[in-house]
């Protein structure tokens, strides 16, 4: 089995490459840091099965699974990603994905995920499709899922603390559109400051509680 790894953070990438290698004996992983590097090695390469992380430095994992799809009908597309609000793990799942774990999930469930999804299998972690299902009866709040692709990458990398011009220049878009989005962010989801955004993503897992504090200070400028 040939897989192919992205993901932006070098010794995350590393740890799960050599956890897959020792799990899976005889397995070949290549790795990709970005998402355009992933898309160019998949051409290259033709990989069984592609597992990402939902944040990639260049565009997000959900835009490298669309893209994928888009060209390559039949790649496999499992996410293995720190975030895991039900609303997002629906938009991955409507993208293509064909599985999406937590990086808190056993290594045993992550190479059932990886040998599941590399047969075109529907995989999810047991604990995030419990958590689906109440998502979907409307007992979680859904208001995420009712956010853009552009959005969502904007929150995500205000939540990890990037200031309006490293979003821009991350995506590649002016400052003045970073902030149309927030400001239309702010409107879909009910809030009035970058501040309520990011504990509103700390409450999503999109990043950890104990960074909040420091990130608002930061943030309070965006509001």
């Amino acid at each position: 089995m040939r897989i192919l790894l992205a993901e932006g953070q070098s010794i995350t990438r590393e740890g799960v490459a050599c956890l897959l290698r020792t799990m899976m004996p005889g397995v070949i992983v290549d790795q990709a840091d970005s998402g355009a590097e992933a898309l160019s090695r998949y051409a290259e390469q033709t990989p069984d099965i592609v597992v990402t992380e939902l944040l990639l430095p260049d565009f997000s994992g959900l835009e490298l699974c669309k893209r994928l799809k888009a060209r390559w009908r039949r790649s496999a597309v499992l996410f293995a990603s720190v975030i895991d609000d039900p609303a997002l793990v629906r938009q991955a799942l409507d993208a293509g994905a064909l599985g999406y774990v937590s990086r808190n999930c056993r290594p045993s469930e992550l190479i059932a995920a990886v040998r599941g999804v590399a047969d075109h299998q529907l995989y999810l972690e047991h604990a995030l499709a419990t958590r689906l299902a109440f998502a979907t009866q409307g007992i979680q709040d859904s208001r995420l899922g009712d956010i853009t692709q552009r959005e969502l990458e904007i929150m995500i990398l205000t939540a990890r603390g990037y200031s309006t011009r490293e979003v821009a220049q991350c995506l590649n878009i002016s400052t003045k559109t970073v902030a149309n989005h927030l400001a239309v962010l702010k409107g879909k989801l009910g809030i009035n400051s970058s501040i309520e955004l990011l504990h509103l993503a700390a409450d999503a897992g999109l990043v950890n509680y104990g960074k909040v504090g420091k990130l608002s200070e930061s943030a309070s400028h965006l509001s």
